[in-house]
């Protein structure tokens, strides 16, 4: 292999790693509240202009917050055009993903249970209106049957009442 590519590589890796070790620094420093890491927090002071007033008087205090208020605000605008976007909204977002899925789920089991129901109604009255049309058939023949026994005594009697009388 080439020396001058193994060399490149290796202090590329290396430059790598160094950043990589600043990046968890500074996100340990600013979990910390800005404190810590007084190598970050030297370089912030300074490029904030927080070297001069004494660190205890009120106004430094005032201006402390205020400029790690900004250095916040500064930071996720710049995450933000790089397509990074904060870990307390993607919690937010993965909370919300998450319980529209579990609502979700509940709807599609709503939807399933009704039709179901649906299915099953149909049948079931299905069967009610055949039930309803034998009860009526019988109901005729029966009444037929009824009205033929009343002509046929009807007949009956008509007809004895012509036969003269025993005695």
């Amino acid at each position: 292999m080439d020396r001058h590519f193994l060399e490149f590589w290796g202090n590329f890796l290396i430059n790598t790693a160094k950043g990589q070790q600043q990046v968890d620094d500074l996100t340990q420093w600013m979990q910390q509240g800005f404190k810590g890491f007084e190598e970050l927090a030297t370089l912030f002071r300074k490029a904030y202009g927080l070297q001069k007033p004494p660190e205890s008087t009120p106004d430094y205090q005032q201006t402390w917050h205020k400029a790690t208020s900004e250095f916040k605000e500064s930071l996720n605008s710049y995450l933000s055009l790089l397509g990074v976007i904060p870990l307390s909204e993607h919690l937010a977002l993965l909370e919300k993903y998450e319980a529209l899925k579990n609502e979700n789920a509940e709807q599609l089991n709503t939807i399933q249970r009704l039709r179901d129901l649906l299915g099953k109604g149909d049948s079931g009255q299905t069967a009610v209106v055949e039930n309803f049309k034998e009860l009526v058939s019988r109901q005729n023949e029966q009444f037929q049957k009824l009205m033929d026994s009343f002509g046929s005594y009807v007949k009956e009697a008509s007809s004895g009442d012509k036969k003269p009388a025993k005695k």
